[in-house]
């Protein structure tokens, strides 16, 4: 018995993905059941998409598409930790150079109506991003854990023209501006900091997006799942 104990463990330890509940074809009512509120929600028309700190889960009518896994898997470590063999130095420039790449600057505008003659002339998307820079604390913790991050600034520099629509309370910004962000406020039914509305080129709205845990990739791992049910 203990060695048939043993073996079915074994076994487990090799197959995680099937200890994961939902599976694709369950409901969202299955999903909410199984592993409670997400971390994040986006939607748009008929697809959704669910994010929780291990998993990105793809809804469809209502029903599991697609489920992604956010984290690393259990063979990882034991990978990274095999040191490489003697006779190929060729093979270890290559994580040695990893630290040394630096994606550049994130660049800011506060004209949406350029950003979107941009994002048009250059086949980008739109990053409405919504935040009271000098008091919001959600807005800082989605700045510093987000968004200033090398993974999210590689990102952007290839896919996103930034807006920053600010809502301060301890500075004025100019009229003009502080009509711009009402007006845009307004039309994306906006009710908190921060918030995220990611727009076509051609000014379609794919969805909106919000703070998470756990860094920059349960988010754009989200940011890509939205735009790739806006570009169907």
């Amino acid at each position: 018995m203990r060695r048939l104990t043993l073996l079915l463990s074994g076994i487990a330890a090799l197959l995680p993905c099937q200890l994961f509940a939902v599976q694709v074809g369950d409901t969202q009512e299955d999903v909410l059941n199984e592993l409670g509120r997400p971390a994040g929600q986006i939607g748009s028309g008929t697809t959704q998409v669910l994010t929780y700190p291990t998993h990105v889960i793809r809804l469809a009518n209502g029903k599991v598409t697609s489920i992604k896994v956010t984290t690393a898997s259990p063979a990882t470590p034991s990978a990274r930790a095999t040191p490489a063999p003697a006779t190929s130095p060729a093979t270890s420039p290559k994580p040695a150079a990893s630290p040394a790449v630096k994606a550049p600057p994130l660049v800011w505008t506060t004209d949406a109506n350029a950003a979107q003659q941009q994002a048009l002339a250059e086949n980008k998307k739109v990053f409405l991003f919504f935040t009271g820079s000098d008091w919001c604390g959600w807005c800082k913790k989605f700045d510093a854990e987000i968004l200033e991050t090398t993974a999210f600034r590689a990102y952007a520099a290839h896919k996103l023209v930034l807006v920053k629509l600010d809502f301060p309370r301890t500075f004025k910004l100019p009229e003009p501006l502080v009509l711009q962000n009402r007006i845009l406020s307004k039309k994306y039914r906006i009710d908190g900091y921060p918030t995220v509305v990611v727009v076509n080129p051609d000014g379609k709205t794919l969805g909106n997006l919000g703070y998470q845990p756990g860094g920059p990739d349960p988010f754009l791992m989200a940011l890509m799942e939205l735009e790739a049910g806006g570009a169907k």
